[in-house]
């Protein structure tokens, strides 16, 4: 199997219905808005086309529907998956699922964002970062999804985000990298860090944490980082970086469990 059909092949861990609550923040961290969200996909017994419908419901009673189509042959290209709908977007898989959707340079007076994504069983989160033409922070997006139904036995409805998170403990973990022509390396051990300079932080709900700059520009390397803490002894992070040209370099995924030791 190449690159490109791993790649693929790894997508369709995604190939059921979504069930679940989108909610964006302000930079400061204030709840923008909050709306139910049905993500769904389905393919062709050969699973080389993908259908990919959003509905979203709100509160005033409103719904919107947009679909995008994947094919093998045309969307699989040797530098990711393309987004139909975003030309510099494209999408890099792990085998289990976790993925991101990665707009692949920066560009001058243009909006950049990316989306992160965590699967666990029948759970499904992903954490949207949006900067604005100036290349300030414009949101911040939370979405929880299960493909079980609507409400999830899993996710909360609470919406504001905390204080502060406890990270304490011996965080061991494992470490995994893929880069834009496909690459992932063979698995690391690494240990939990956090911290980062100058970024700012932001504590959601059910365990779901988001660690990013206020601003990039071309010029400076940067890092977009989220992680979802499952429980007291699992978590998940995705590390996506960005180097001096503001290019797409590498998405890692650290899986890490806590060490009694």
């Amino acid at each position: 199997m190449d690159a490109k059909e791993r790649n693929w092949n790894y997508c369709t861990n995604h190939l059921l219905n979504w069930h679940g609550i989108w909610t964006r923040y302000t930079p400061v961290g204030d709840v923008k808005e909050s709306f139910q969200s049905l993500r769904s996909f389905k393919s062709n017994p050969e699973k080389t086309k993908i259908v990919h419908t959003n509905t979203y419901r709100y509160a005033n009673g409103e719904s919107k529907q947009e679909s995008w189509e994947f094919n093998f042959l045309s969307n699989s290209l040797d530098n990711g998956l393309f987004h139909p709908s975003r030309e510099t977007m494209r999408g890099y898989f792990f085998g289990k699922g976790h993925a991101i959707w990665a707009t692949v340079k920066l560009k001058p007076n243009s909006y950049f964002g990316i989306e992160l994504f965590f699967r666990y069983e029948d759970l499904r989160h992903s954490v949207g970062i949006v900067y604005d033409e100036s290349g300030n922070l414009f949101h911040i997006a939370n979405i929880r999804e299960d493909c079980n139904g609507f409400p999830s036995k899993y996710w909360s409805t609470e919406l504001n985000q905390l204080p502060e998170r406890d990270f304490s403990g011996n965080w061991q973990g494992i470490s995994m990298t893929i880069t834009p022509d496909l690459k992932i390396s063979e698995p690391i051990v690494t240990q939990f860090n956090w911290h980062r300079s100058g970024h700012k932080y932001y504590y959601l709900p059910d365990g779901v944490s988001v660690n990013c700059p206020s601003s990039i520009s071309i010029g400076t390397p940067f890092s977009l980082i989220a992680n979802w803490l499952i429980n007291h002894y699992e978590m998940y992070q995705l590390i996506a970086n960005y180097d001096e040209l503001g290019v797409f370099s590498s998405l890692t995924l650290e899986t890490f469990l806590i060490s009694k030791a």
